[in-house]
């Protein structure tokens, strides 16, 4: 079997598509489409990887078809594009869904099952693939191989990765730090920054908002005034060391009720609301600094300078609360910045699982509760000691881990650190050499990310991931490793497996020291920023590979890869190569799903779109994406009826257009040996538009203009189908051998353009058009080249190309003015007359009254009164609509002759069927026979015209 689809059966475009998916499946033609091209020209596209688990949303199909449209084309452009699959099978979302199925809670309880067998059980999980996700890319016509994916949990890839932390280190960009971030209680690991902007995983979240009284205990005239602070994390009280105030901002000593308190000027209405209050001082906040206060509680031991007011910039607010902030150094970034910079206490109060941990001053009577539930009994305890001002609720945007849906918190912790904020200036540099879509991501989004973000912790005190290649000794000696190969050497012992706890069993012996491994293991982004050079294993292999195509050419993402994917591949990149990572990126918007938020599978708010590619085809969903704001990161509803719009006006009139073509050239044996050139006014334009389409294709491309690029695809089908053929049927379907040529040429040069956009129509038209070869072909159209165009045929036949579009406006416009006075086109009229418009050549003209059915055209200053009329910009255009009788025949002849034919379609009737014609008798049927009988015999292919009781036809040979 080949790849050509038998255009006289009335099959449906899904099921064109799947006779064309087995043709590339059984031939192995994506294999050749890499294979024909030089290894020494690559074309580079790095595929972020999705994760092992679930079936793909549309979301997921939006990127994949972008990942395929752009590789096609510079496949045919003559460049080596090879695209390897990758799943993304490392990190929590594993070990969530592992802990679930076993019904483990925290890394207590997946120390206790046992590492070997908790290691066992995440590989288990990410062996089995879903065999889904290959159908949904074939459906597509997506070109990926899947035989040979990579996986971020293979000893090769993690290999690279260890390499990459290696040469970080080596260049000191890695250190190890107490730093305050994002902390899970539950998964007991810290979570980067990037990962909650990134799909903004944030909730509404109702707590406890409660202002405190701190009781000042400096002798003068504020002693025994309370300050008072106000806060939403009650369990963080325990853990103060210092109030802060703004030292230039106005604050008063107000009393209330017979006690003073120490408050912001600007937030006295708001604090004392309800509640008579007088203000007996006012002063700047420079004159509170230094003074000292009572904590409410003192479980912790504490230090020369603390429970003092200090002034940090950018720390106090006038927007809320009471002007004085409540500082706990540990559990909150600023926190911890202003600590440092006044040397007080980082507060390590809660443990890995978020409960408190023993007094070292008192006994804490919340030592092992969970931080959150200690809010009301700490809450209770201020208001017994009558420290409590206020206790109110407030609702407000808190970050959560999408992993595990667990509320986050800013928790100090001991982890590792890539120093982002050296790189940050070269970043930068490095950002103005890539080409963003849309443009605005390269200063905006991406360009403010480089500036803002913080150093990144990529050490995990987790288990399923690639470890962190650290061993150390008891004195604190360090080794840090690159390679298998050195760990092997260096340690005597043979490394079966890099994952947890099997590298954990390694121990190194050297100068009479004994070092043992570092129990971090990495962030999984750290494997995901290192995808373009460990997916081939660099450095170990294919060094020269890599070197010679670094960075790459593309790579595409939805946008909030922006902050997170993009980033991190910045970021390793920058450090590691002093290079970009990438040249071209494509940021796609987010398609919205069910509930108004991102398709996710976390959110489960999308059905399976199996059943639309079932009944739409890949080619009508990659015109519907591929064409949509999607592609220039803008969002969109998924819209099921946009798919029928393009099988209706796109897939369906070409297809129909080659149908024709092959109809006729079969019936006149035509051969592409007699192709001829045409001087027809139409097929010359039709010509000149082919190139003029060529060329906005390659240009649009190159600059990954996807939406520009399907724009001109369907404008082109639509002057193809609903103008040239239309316009060139009674040429074509008597053999014109000038006509036949011309639509043949353009056809096949068109199959090959639109190649990367609607890949199965493409090959289904090839695979009809090359029957008419009569040299040797490729085996596919997606083995060809790309066509060229020629400049010097646009540029001679640029008159005639505006001219056609001013052609196509006044028919519309004549059409339009027909449709207001409710009168058929196939109803002649005498005269249409045009002001505002040069005169067209006569040949151009004659389009014009055919396409309205006039008897002529008046280019005139201005439009007669009689006409009916219509004005559109600066043209007026108007109708002659009286109707004599001679014109009336006319219109009934064309009704009679498309009831005949209606007819004969309905009989099945072919090309050649000679046929006799049964009409009724009425005078005005007797009167169209009497003045067009031989007109509608030879329209018709009818031998003979009878009359009888209504329309007939009867094949008679």
């Amino acid at each position: 079997m080949d790849n050509k689809v038998d255009s006289q059966k009335n099959t449906s475009i899904p099921e064109m598509e799947d006779t064309v998916l087995q043709f590339w499946l059984r031939n192995k033609i994506f294999e050749k489409s890499v294979e024909k091209n030089p290894k020494e020209d690559l074309y580079v596209f790095y595929d972020g990887p999705p994760f092992i688990s679930g079936l793909p949303h549309y979301g997921h199909l939006l990127g994949s078809i972008a990942k395929d449209i752009i590789p096609r084309y510079w496949t045919m452009k003559g460049k080596r594009v090879e695209r390897v699959w990758g799943w993304d099978a490392h990190g929590l979302t594993v070990e969530n869904k592992v802990q679930k199925k076993l019904g483990i809670k925290n890394r207590r309880d997946i120390e206790a099952f046992g590492l070997e067998k908790f290691a066992e059980e995440c590989y288990n999980y990410t062996r089995d693939v879903s065999a889904e996700w290959e159908w949904y890319v074939n459906k597509i016509g997506r070109w990926v191989d899947f035989k040979n994916a990579y996986r971020t949990t293979d000893s090769n890839y993690m290999e690279s990765v260890m390499w990459t932390f290696k040469q970080l280190y080596d260049k000191g960009l890695i250190y190890e730090g107490i730093r305050t971030s994002l902390y899970c209680t539950r998964c007991g690991t810290p979570v980067s920054n990037f990962e909650i902007a990134m799909d903004n995983s944030y909730k509404d979240v109702e707590d406890p908002a409660i202002t405190v009284k701190f009781k000042i205990i400096t002798d003068g005239e504020y002693k025994d005034a309370f300050a008072l602070a106000w806060t939403t994390t009650p369990w963080t009280i325990p853990s103060n060391r210092a109030l802060v105030v703004d030292k230039g901002a106005d604050y008063n000593v107000v009393e209330s009720e017979g006690t003073r308190y120490i408050t912001a000027e600007a937030r006295n209405d708001s604090v004392f609301s309800g509640s008579e209050f007088k203000v007996i001082k006012k002063i700047k906040g420079s004159e509170l600094i230094g003074l000292k206060y009572e904590p409410p509680f003192r479980f912790y031991s504490s230090k020369e300078g603390e429970f003092e007011i200090y002034h940090y910039d950018g720390m106090v607010s006038m927007e809320e609360g009471a002007g004085i902030v409540h500082s706990a150094p540990g559990f909150g970034e600023i926190d911890s910045e202003m600590g440092k910079h006044f040397g007080l206490t980082l507060m390590l109060t809660i443990d890995d699982e978020g409960k408190f941990v023993p007094g070292t001053e008192k006994k804490n009577p919340y030592a092992g509760v969970f931080y959150k539930a200690a809010d009301e009994p700490l809450i209770n305890d201020l208001l017994q000691a009558g420290l409590l001002f206020k206790n109110e609720k407030v609702i407000h945007r808190f970050p959560y881990h999408d992993r595990c849906d667990t509320l986050l918190i800013q928790r100090a912790q001991q982890s590792w650190f890539i120093d982002v904020n050296s790189l940050k200036s070269k970043m930068a540099e490095l950002n103005e050499k890539i080409n963003w879509i849309p443009e605005h991501l390269k200063q905006g989004r991406f360009g403010q990310n480089v500036n803002q973000q913080p150093d990144w912790c990529i050490s995990r005190n987790r288990y399923w991931a690639t470890p962190m290649p650290v061993w150390e000794s008891p004195d604190g000696d360090r080794i840090v490793v690159a390679s298998v190969k050195e760990i092997e050497e260096l340690s005597g012992q043979k490394v079966e497996n890099l994952h947890r706890p099997y590298i954990d069993r390694i121990v190194i012996k050297k100068d009479g020291k004994e070092y043992k491994r570092r129990v971090e293991v990495l962030d999984s982004w750290v494997d995901a920023g290192s995808m373009p050079w460990a997916q081939i294993h660099y450095p170990f292999d294919n060094k020269e590979k890599f070197e010679s195509n670094f960075p790459g050419d593309y790579i595409v993402e939805y946008i909030a890869q922006v902050r997170a994917w993009f980033n991190v591949m910045h970021i390793l990149s920058t450090a590691v190569f002093n290079s970009n990572s990438f040249t071209n990126a494509i940021s796609t918007g987010v398609m919205a799903g069910s509930d108004g938020r991102k398709m996710s599978k976390t959110f489960n708010n999308y059905t399976d779109p199996r059943q639309v590619l079932q009944d739409y085809g890949g080619d009508a969903l990659r015109l519907y994406l591929m064409g949509s704001p999607l592609m220039v990161g803008e969002n969109a509803n998924f819209e099921e009826s946009e798919l029928r719009t393009k099988l209706r006006n796109v897939l369906n009139p070409l297809w129909n257009s080659v149908k024709y073509f092959q109809m006729y050239a079969t019936v006149f044996n035509w051969k592409e040996s007699e192709v001829i050139k045409s001087d027809h006014v139409l097929d010359t334009w039709v010509t000149a538009r082919l190139n003029e389409v060529i060329k906005e294709i390659a240009t649009n491309m190159e600059q990954y203009h996807v939406p520009a690029t399907v724009r001109v695809v369907e404008e082109f089908v639509d002057d193809l189908s609903r103008w040239y053929v239309r316009r060139s049927r009674e040429r074509i379907s008597t053999g014109d051998k000038k006509a036949l040529s011309t639509l043949y040429a353009v056809l096949l040069n068109f199959s090959k353009a639109v190649a990367p956009v609607i890949p199965f129509m493409s090959e289904s038209m090839f695979g009809v058009l090359k029957t008419f070869s009569v040299g040797d072909t490729q085996e596919s159209v997606h083995l060809e080249q790309f066509p060229g165009f020629d400049d010097d045929i646009i540029a001679s036949n640029q008159g005639l190309l505006e001219d056609m579009k001013k052609v196509r406006d006044l028919v519309s416009y004549g059409l339009y003015l027909r449709s207001d006075k409710k009168i058929s086109v196939r109803q002649p009229l005498s005269s249409f007359a045009v002001s505002g418009v040069e005169e067209l050549p006569s040949e151009l003209s004659a389009l014009v009254l055919d396409e309205l059915n006039v008897k002529e055209i008046q280019y005139v200053t201005e439009v007669p009164a009689e006409y009916a009329s219509a004005s559109f910009n600066s043209v007026t255009v108007g109708l002659d609509t009286n109707i004599t009788d001679e014109l009336k025949y006319e219109g009934l002849l064309r009704d009679f002759v498309r009831k005949i034919q209606e007819l004969r379609k309905e009989a099945g009737l072919k090309v050649g069927d000679l046929i006799e014609v049964t009409h009724p008798s009425d005078p005005d049927t007797l009167k169209v026979v009497e003045l067009y009988g031989s007109e509608i015999a030879k329209k018709t292919q009818a031998s003979n015209l009878v009359t009888g009781p209504d329309f007939a036809v009867r094949k008679i040979n």
